[in-house]
């Protein structure tokens, strides 16, 4: 035991897994134990194994903070966020002052769709400790799935960002004819929504002009992993580096160009940042809105997303890419497009397969007016908390609340594997996207799967992003600006349902000779910005 707890303190965490299964093989059963091994499981990705071992060790302390919070983590891996969110609760009534609690029961909350909820709590963790920038970058994280206002949001973050470190710039070694030198810092180089957006822009970045570098901030691997390693010039895992050694080594590569790939989002090092180790440093991508952060000098979006005078809403000067700002690499063994299941149903699905934080009050409202236009339709919601039948009767009763029967509500929680996840949108022959945060993988995954995506169009990036991904294939038609027309092109749409067919056999050839899949135009023009940023004037 003694072994492995040594390892898992230097983060060795397969080699103090290994040790403490030895452990349990000699039957040791005890609360630290079970505390120890179940985190070892955690960090190893054996999410369910772990909170077995978790819930042992409550049994036998029930009121361990320590293995509360980690059954917290465990259950948000697992896409329990009911559970995770008695957890919370469990803790706070023995700890009401506990700012890691109300932290995460925020995010419990927000991941039900209760973001106002989750505000309230995210802000009496900051309240509590307001030096912790985790709950500070999970406040602002929810307040993206509600937020209407420019400004308002804008001020969020300028606010909660006062504080890192002021570093003076340093100046540009960069010359005219030399390999500009690109970092990429990111906690999302693996299987996830970023990857699929970063991966053609990999395949096609000129070798010739640039030299890539990668900042992984998250030591989960998988097999994108290895093809980020495989595509890039450096490969570096900055996981549990201190911020200032990090700085040191990306000023020792020479880095022209680092660019963050998550903003406030999870696994981010925006302190890494802070330090400003690179003359020129850029957002891109990972996060909907400004950073808010001083240190960052530029952010990377389109006419469409951020529109003249959107640039008041931005600490960071903004650059637009063309249409659209981000280039969709799909699945490369996606399965083929599913019949349209109206043809064989009578009536029509509409569907969502968005983040379940997104669903706020104003998407149920379109939703339930799209519902209430087209006689005899249904509605097929998939998110990871709706694995949980009481998460499932909360969205129920959320469409009960606006008239709508809740047996024409079907949840579906997380699916395993992204063939069958694809699989999922045969079920599906119209989506709605949220509001006023839109989908953006989920948008791209439902046209390459031949589901058109009805959008609603807001004031902030976050709302308009349906409006560019649907303009780039040629369906900025269905980018609605009220929700009447929602509504309506939701009813318009459902009635002729051997139109409906005929576009989903089409649809995904006509995405993949889309500007959203032409991955040389766009790396291109992203190339170019990367000049652009680095001449010196406005």
């Amino acid at each position: 035991m003694a072994e492995a707890d040594a390892l898992a303190r230097a983060n060795r965490w397969p080699e103090a897994l290994e040790a403490y299964t030895e452990v349990a093989a000699s039957g040791r059963s005890d609360f630290s134990f079970h505390l120890h091994y179940g985190t070892a499981l955690l960090y190893c990705e054996r999410h369910l194994e772990g909170r077995d071992q978790l819930l042992q060790a409550l049994r036998l302390r029930p009121d361990s903070v320590d293995a509360l919070n980690n059954l917290v983590c465990a259950h948000f891996r697992l896409g329990a966020h009911v559970a995770a969110e008695e957890a919370c609760r469990h803790i706070l009534n023995h700890q009401p002052l506990h700012d890691l609690a109300w932290s995460n029961l925020g995010l419990a909350l927000a991941s039900q769709g209760r973001s106002p909820e989750g505000i309230e709590a995210l802000q009496r963790a900051i309240d509590l400790n307001p030096s912790n920038r985790v709950s500070r970058d999970n406040f602002l994280q929810v307040l993206n799935n509600i937020a209407t206002d420019g400004a308002g949001l804008a001020e969020a973050h300028r606010a909660l960002c006062h504080d890192y470190p002021g570093v003076p710039e340093k100046a540009l070694p960069w010359t005219e004819g030399r390999r500009i030198r690109i970092g990429y810092v990111s906690g999302d180089f693996r299987q996830h929504s970023v990857a699929y957006f970063l991966a053609g822009i990999f395949n096609n970045h000129d070798r010739d002009a640039f030299e890539i570098f990668c900042y992984s901030a998250n030591s989960r691997v998988d097999w994108m992993t290895s093809f980020f390693k495989e595509q890039s010039d450096h490969f570096h895992d900055i996981t549990g580096i201190a911020d200032a050694d990090v700085a040191h080594r990306i000023e020792s590569d020479g880095i022209d160009i680092l660019v963050d790939l998550s903003g406030h989002m999870l696994d981010n090092r925006l302190s890494l940042f802070s330090l400003r180790p690179a003359p020129v440093q850029v957002t891109y991508l990972g996060y909907p809105a400004t950073t808010g952060c001083p240190f960052m000098d530029f952010r990377l979006v389109d006419s469409f997303t951020d529109p003249e005078g959107a640039d008041a809403f931005a600490t960071e000067r903004l650059v637009r890419l063309p249409v659209p700002f981000l280039c969709y690499a799909p699945f490369p063994n996606a399965p083929e497009p599913a019949a349209l299941p109206a043809l064989s149903n009578g009536y029509v699905t509409f569907g969502s397969f968005n983040n379940a934080t997104k669903l706020s009050d104003d998407t149920l409202d379109l939703w339930c007016r799209a519902l209430d236009s087209t006689a005899g339709s249904r509605m097929f919601v998939k998110a990871a908390c709706f694995s949980d039948a009481l998460a499932c009767e909360q969205l129920r009763k959320r469409f009960a609340l606006r008239g709508i029967d809740p047996g024409r509500i079907e949840c579906s929680g997380m699916i395993t594997g992204m063939r069958d996840h694809l699989n999922a949108y045969g079920k599906v022959d119209i989506a709605l996207d949220t509001f006023p945060y839109n989908g953006t993988t989920t948008t791209c995954e439902a046209l390459w799967m031949g589901v058109p995506v009805i959008s609603q169009v807001g004031n902030l990036h976050a709302a308009r992003v349906g409006l560019s991904l649907l303009t780039a294939v040629g369906l900025g038609g269905l980018a609605t600006t009220c929700a009447e027309d929602f509504a309506a092109l939701a009813s318009a749409f459902s009635e002729d349902v051997h139109q409906l067919a005929n576009l989903r056999s089409r649809l995904r050839t006509v995405v993949a000779h889309s500007p959203l899949c032409d991955q040389r135009r766009f790396t291109q023009a992203l190339e170019e910005a990367f000049r652009h940023v680095l001449r010196p004037g406005p």
